[in-house]
């Protein structure tokens, strides 16, 4: 599939089916994405969403995001110095619904949050990943049970869960 002329959208609709087959009442977002946040807070798009916690250490581009979501009490930006993959040990996972991973300047980085996570072994949430065609992340998402990658779009999206009862996608 060639590439998507806006690259930095092509899980906005694997999101919204996600939200069409699962009532998710809490995300956990990391990397604040202009499109992912927004449709996150769209309540068309996720009727049943109480709770948006994005994490992002880019302290402008937080700024930018909180300011476009500001009047939304179901937003939570939490700013983090250093490494994203570095604050996963001090969440809850299990609280959540739905976590995107689409944080970082580097597939270094970014693959480090997923390992993170792949550690912990969360069992309630699906885990989004965006860019998932990249090889670097595919691998640190090896431990999940379950995986799924959507390719209808390029950059592609990949969905990981550790419980088969979670796996309906």
């Amino acid at each position: 599939t060639p590439r998507s002329l806006n690259d930095y959208a092509t899980h906005i609709p694997i999101l919204i089916g996600l939200a069409r087959i699962r009532k998710i009442r809490s995300v956990l977002e990391f990397g604040c994405g202009y499109y992912s946040t927004l449709t996150f807070l769209n309540r068309s798009a996720f009727p049943h969403l109480q709770r948006l916690q994005s994490i992002e250490n880019d302290a402008s581009w937080a700024e930018t995001l909180h300011d476009v979501a500001r009047n939304d009490q179901r937003s939570i930006l939490t700013v983090v110095d250093g490494e994203i993959a570095d604050s996963v040990s001090g969440l809850d996972l299990e609280s959540f619904d739905l976590i995107l991973i689409d944080d970082s300047k580097n597939s270094a980085q970014r693959a480090s949050t997923i390992r993170a996570i792949a550690s912990r072994r969360p069992e309630r949430p699906w885990i989004a990943i965006h860019d998932f065609e990249v090889d670097e992340y595919r691998n640190a998402a090896s431990g999940f049970t379950q995986r799924y990658v959507f390719k209808a779009y390029n950059p592609q999206t990949g969905v990981v869960c550790n419980s088969p009862t979670q796996a309906s996608w």
